[in-house]
């Protein structure tokens, strides 16, 4: 009952592209399909759950977010890839829908800080030297605030509070974030050791009615943005089929945005297939192809890329965001 509940609330979250429910053979059902969910949410014991992952974790550079539901509803505890995974952030969203009180137990969100890895995770940026989390994390934990150089495009994270609780931020002329690790000693010597953040190329995907107006199109893509938590200025790009090239509304949203408008033929659409596009007939009817917001934005974020907001519909307008996995 609780899991028919969820399903059908996630369902209904742009944002989550798939789910499944299974009732019965944990162990077996779990262990060969572990890889293949980005979060796994189990209404029973936590220590049966513990027992049947203990075997397949590997790193929390690639586990997956796991959580578990007390059976009363109260609880939503985030058991593994609080982080990098996003379980933390996923328990606050499940405990949202079944009124429940997320456990969360990771040091820097106890201290109200925002670890690296939890930063890397919420803003899409590939953490490049993945030894060093523990030890930047350590640091802010104990209140040390450590040095962040960003890019001036990513100046929206001096506004963000924790951000600004966790470390000392500096702008600087590179297209990554670098932290800049403080030396073990006291001789004041500048530190060699660096953790950089490589931003992912995120890209929203656009579709629209004849004669839709800039501020509609450009409301839209806000409007889509609110769900991933993030700023206009994190993604990378706008994109839309060739048949929208000179739609007067997406071009003026493009201007407005100060983002490139990529442009993506109907001939490409077509031989396009991914898994989590949702097909439209009226599309179909209209321009021969299966969609538009979706495939677009999944073929200009790159090769292997993934939809984290499946295409949603905002007044004649459809939008649907897409980000590169490296």
């Amino acid at each position: 009952m609780i899991a028919s509940e969820m399903a059908k609330a996630l369902k209904n979250d742009p944002t989550v592209i798939h789910v499944d429910v299974f009732h019965k053979n944990i162990k077996e059902t779990v262990s060969s399909l572990f890889n293949e969910y980005d979060c796994w949410v189990a209404i029973m014991a936590t220590g049966i759950m513990v027992r049947t992952i203990c075997p397949l974790i590997q790193s929390k550079l690639s586990d997956p977010a796991v959580l578990v539901v007390s059976e009363n509803k109260k609880h939503v505890i985030s058991l593994l890839s609080g982080h990098l995974g996003g379980a933390n952030q996923f328990s606050i969203k499940i405990a949202g829908l079944i009124g429940a009180v997320p456990v969360i137990t990771t040091a820097t969100d106890l201290k109200g800080k925002l670890g690296i890895d939890t930063l890397a995770y919420q803003f899409w940026f590939q953490v490049e030297q993945p030894h060093l989390i523990r030890e930047v994390n350590q640091l802010i934990a104990a209140d040390v605030k450590v040095d962040l150089y960003i890019p001036s495009r990513f100046k929206f994270l001096v506004n963000h509070p924790l951000v600004s609780r966790s470390y000392h931020i500096q702008t600087w002329d590179e297209s990554f974030l670098r932290v800049s690790l403080p030396p073990n000693d006291s001789s004041g010597k500048e530190s060699n050791k660096y953790l950089d953040l490589r931003p992912k190329r995120i890209v929203a995907g656009l579709g629209s009615k004849k004669g839709i107006a800039a501020d509609q199109v450009f409301f839209a893509i806000r409007s889509a943005l609110q769900h991933l938590h993030l700023p206009l200025e994190r993604l990378d790009a706008l994109a839309t089929a060739d048949v929208k090239k000179d739609e007067k509304g997406i071009l003026s949203a493009a201007s407005q945005s100060v983002l490139p408008l990529e442009v993506v033929s109907l001939n490409e659409i077509a031989q396009f297939e991914n898994v989590d596009c949702t097909p439209s007939d009226l599309v179909y009817r209209e321009f021969g192809v299966s969609g538009v917001s979706e495939p677009v934005s999944l073929i200009r974020a790159g090769k292997q890329s993934r939809l984290v907001l499946k295409k949603t519909a905002y007044n004649g307008v459809t939008v649907a965001i897409a980000v590169s996995t490296d």
